[in-house]
């Protein structure tokens, strides 16, 4: 086949860029004050609903959320094309976000359903440490075991992240370390936040995955045969490859889900089973969707050429939760126990008189 008949990567890695937004009317001095008094008012009243029907708390907190994202992007957006700040909304940090969502929704359901040891406020504080540890971990990985030759002349571009260069193993690991530092200072039982927050985790990844092919990057390698999905990506030479990271999204991404999903409707597992099970089949997973990405250029091959260092840590990954299991998982309360709900009240009893 030439390479005419393949599909040639030409998608744009942002949603949208203001410099191309025709906003007309609200980009005026006229329209920016409409807005400006519309939009605060309408959080305004969200929050005196919420106080006022208690009943409905979760559901209006959702739209309370909404709301406030919208203002902040309305108001940012007009704010940049009045000022022609040219910037755009990425793929990539857009779907992290919607798994940001994801995992804030479910909690504040189950915290609806008094079956999870936070408050919407603990789970505010929550979500940012997880983003901090996120970003911190993936980073440092990424520089440190991924890229230190390109680093350790110029170690000052450790904190230019908005150029790239995340690994997500780091970001597990940051992540981990957020969340026992969050358990150890609110007195939360670890295993218990950590399954909550793993079952919500598989569908960020999905998203993440597809956010990097609409991005063109980390893509896979050359395809072998004629296979009629593969794609030619412009930073990958002439050369058609596997869209691995379509393969990465569905098999990192949805079957993790599914898996974990799955495990969870089990009757009297142990708490901690959906947190090692999530560790563990990721890398099973990421293992085997390794063989159709391209490896880091810096790395490439460990082993005689046939192993990538993707694959080292997912054998690491997997043994890590093996061990977890064993060694911990099998000692903890089961869910959904008297003695597991009891724990989980007599916390939220605590906690809503402190902040009371």
């Amino acid at each position: 086949m030439s390479n005419t008949e393949f599909y040639t990567h030409n998608l744009s890695p942002f949603i949208f860029r203001v410099a191309d937004l025709k906003l007309g009317f609200l980009s005026s001095n006229l329209g920016m004050a409409i807005l400006f008094g519309i939009l605060p008012s309408l959080v305004a009243l969200v929050f005196t609903a919420e106080k006022k029907y208690p009943q409905a708390a979760n559901r209006i907190a959702i739209f309370r959320i909404g709301i406030i994202i919208l203002s902040v992007s309305f108001i940012s957006v007009l704010l940049m094309k009045k000022f022609n700040f040219d910037w755009g909304l990425r793929w990539y940090s857009t779907m992290y976000l919607l798994g940001f969502i994801f995992c804030y929704s479910m909690c504040r359901y189950w915290i609806g359903k008094g079956k999870m040891m936070l408050t919407p406020i603990l789970l505010d504080t929550l979500i940012a440490w997880l983003i901090l540890g996120m970003i911190a971990g993936a980073r440092l990985a990424y520089v440190f075991i991924y890229n230190w030759d390109e680093y350790k002349n110029a170690p000052a571009d450790l904190f230019r992240v908005w150029e790239g260069g995340l690994s997500f193993h780091g970001g597990i690991v940051g992540v981990v370390l957020a969340i026992f530092l969050f358990c150890r200072k609110y007195g939360i039982q670890f295993w218990h936040l950590a399954d909550r927050l793993s079952f919500t985790v598989p569908l960020g990844i999905g998203l993440g995955r597809f956010g990097n092919f609409m991005n063109g990057e980390l893509y896979g390698r050359i395809v072998s045969s004629d296979i009629p999905w593969a794609i030619i990506f412009p930073d990958g030479g002439p050369q058609p490859r596997h869209p691995s990271q379509l393969y990465q999204s569905l098999g990192e991404g949805w079957f993790l889900y599914l898996t974990v999903y799955l495990i969870s409707r089990i009757k009297n597992y142990h708490e901690g089973t959906i947190s090692v099970a999530f560790i563990g089949f990721y890398g099973f997973f990421r293992y085997f969707m390794e063989f159709f990405r391209e490896p880091d250029a810096q790395l490439q091959y460990y082993f005689g050429g046939t192993t990538t260092m993707g694959q080292i840590l997912c054998g690491v990954t997997v043994a890590i939760a093996l061990s977890l299991y064993f060694a911990f998982v099998t000692q903890n309360v089961k869910v959904e126990s008297i003695e597991w709900q009891s724990g989980v009240d007599s916390f939220l009893k605590k906690r809503e008189a402190l902040e009371a």
